[in-house]
């Protein structure tokens, strides 16, 4: 990165940036063009990876950067899932039984690292399309696989599923969700499973009161939260509100950290 006054310097994306947790690349665009009205888009490219190396900035979704410049934001890290053996296992027969039948995985024992009392039971989650749920669910049935429901309602789990130490759900896929690839396993982002657990009182009802907003707060001060791409996911949850309201008023997040993002 060039050190002249056609490129800005901390302590000005710190005045632009001070107050904002999230940073577009089109924002950052404008400000160095500001400054450099001949800035070409290789020079700009040069000056972002530039940004990344130094630690200012660090990338987290389509065109929006962590601001590491925040004096609170050191410790904060890009979410990578690891879910476990098992769920793995189960993701790896299914596409391999049923490849033209993509799907997602996740499971609740992700949640325990933003928890005060640790669930005794962990629940397996396996979405994809309508069409596919039965074969699904009758593949694993075949395969031994034990516990397994196919979009069980609230009496299902307080009946079967609360009681067992694990389970497998296989449930409708809701379009344009946010996931992330692990070499061929497609996962739940954090963002998506935020808002599943919020939006699920009758499946998730063990995640919420007081451990929802745990839940959200760790989330929210450990890693970086694409708020964007939760609330749009949210909004196809019908939650939006709900979820803004929610954090607003029931959390000690602040939202206007992340610039109306």
């Amino acid at each position: 990165m060039q050190k002249n006054s056609a490129f800005p310097n901390s302590s000005e994306l710190k005045e632009k940036y001070l107050s904002k947790s999230l940073i577009r690349k089109g924002d950052l665009r404008k400000l160095f063009l500001s400054k450099n009205r001949n800035l070409s888009e290789q020079e700009f490219r040069r000056v972002m990876y530039s940004m990344e190396r130094n630690g200012q900035i660090i990338p987290i979704g389509a065109g929006l950067f962590g601001n590491c410049l925040l004096s609170n934001s050191s410790d904060k890290k890009k979410y990578s899932p690891v879910i476990s053996t098992n769920a793995e296992n189960i993701s790896l027969r299914l596409l391999e039984k049923f490849p033209y039948s993509p799907h997602v995985v996740w499971e609740t024992n992700l949640l325990r690292e933003f928890m005060v009392m640790q669930p005794s039971q962990n629940l397996i989650i396996i979405e994809t399309e309508k069409d596919s749920m039965e074969s699904f669910f009758n593949y694993l049935k075949q395969h031994s696989i034990p516990n397994v429901f196919i979009d069980p309602d609230q009496l299902t789990f307080e009946r079967y599923i609360s009681d067992l130490p694990e389970s497998i759900l296989v449930f409708k896929k809701i379009t344009q969700a946010p996931v992330i690839n692990q070499n061929v396993i497609t996962l739940a982002r954090l963002e998506k499973i935020l808002v599943d657990v919020f939006s699920d009182t009758e499946r998730f009802y063990a995640f919420h009161g007081q451990e929802l907003i745990n839940i959200f707060e760790n989330a929210f001060s450990n890693y970086w939260i694409n708020t964007k791409t939760l609330f749009r996911y949210a909004g196809r949850r019908n939650s939006g509100q709900k979820i803004k309201d929610f954090i607003n008023h029931q959390t000690r997040i602040n939202l206007l950290q992340y610039g109306g993002i």
